[in-house]
């Protein structure tokens, strides 16, 4: 955690964090981990926590109103009505599961906005980026993952990752000694939908067990992709070769095996 934060300049004096709080064990452990050093840090900066509430009876996240309170920590409790939006029409041609997401990010950030918070704070740890980066090679021909600290297209909100260097095992472990109140996500949609990350984590799994190291690689492999300037310019070096006609930038024909 530490590293991350260091290395990609995530927490600055005088920020004003919202941690987007989903009750699973990734987001509490991020909490807990943000209040700790909040309490050590040699600068100052303020932390609070958001949750979208997608009012279905598959998923009920208001336990966490009366943990939070407990905690001394500033909550925003949304709800927000998105299963009876996807069933009036609002799904156009995407999947419930990337609906919902695209919908609770566009709430986190209004909140953010609303409430001069500086910084969006988000859980995705080592084995989400390694699954993104695996996904988008395989299904789009892209070197592409998540971004560790970039700003928002209207430059008014950063959004971090700072468990961008720690593996999964590690915040389930601490969730389980810690007794966190995690909230069990049943919704049924989530069960149905095509669950590729989950293929794609048992393959990394796989691999891990015969190369324990294989995620110390994929994390060196992933840091310059974690830079937004680096995706930017990966971006223009391919538009550039398809402008010149070839995929692999030959004089007019694109290369074939």
């Amino acid at each position: 955690f530490g590293k991350a934060v260091a290395e990609w300049d995530m927490i600055r004096d005088g920020d004003r964090l919202l941690l987007g709080l989903s009750g699973g064990k990734d987001s509490l452990c991020l909490l807990h981990v943000l209040l700790d050093v909040q309490a050590r840090a040699p600068i100052k900066f303020e932390i609070a926590a958001c949750t979208i509430d997608p009012m279905t009876e598959a998923f009920d996240p208001s336990p966490l109103i009366p943990y939070l309170e407990s905690l001394g920590v500033k909550y925003h409790y949304i709800k927000q009505p998105i299963f009876d939006l996807a069933k009036s029409g609002s799904l156009q041609g995407t999947s419930i599961c990337a609906f919902c997401a695209r919908m609770k990010r566009g709430a986190l950030y209004t909140c953010a906005r609303e409430h001069g918070y500086t910084t969006l704070v988000l859980a995705q740890h080592l084995d989400d980026f390694a699954e993104s980066l695996v996904m988008s090679m395989f299904h789009n021909g892209h070197l592409r993952t998540m971004q560790a600290n970039y700003s928002e297209r209207k430059g008014d909100l950063r959004i971090i990752r700072p468990f961008a260097y720690v593996r999964e095992n590690e915040c389930k472990e601490f969730s389980y000694s810690a007794k966190l109140p995690v909230i069990n996500d049943n919704c049924p949609a989530c069960f149905q939908a095509p669950q590729e990350r989950r293929r794609v984590k048992k393959l990394l799994a796989k691999e891990e067990a015969q190369s324990p190291r294989i995620f110390s690689n994929l994390r060196r492999a992933l840091i310059p992709l974690m830079d937004p300037e680096v995706l930017a310019d990966l971006a223009k070096a391919r538009t550039d070769r398809e402008r010149r006609g070839g995929r692999y930038g030959g004089a007019g024909k694109p290369y074939s095996a």
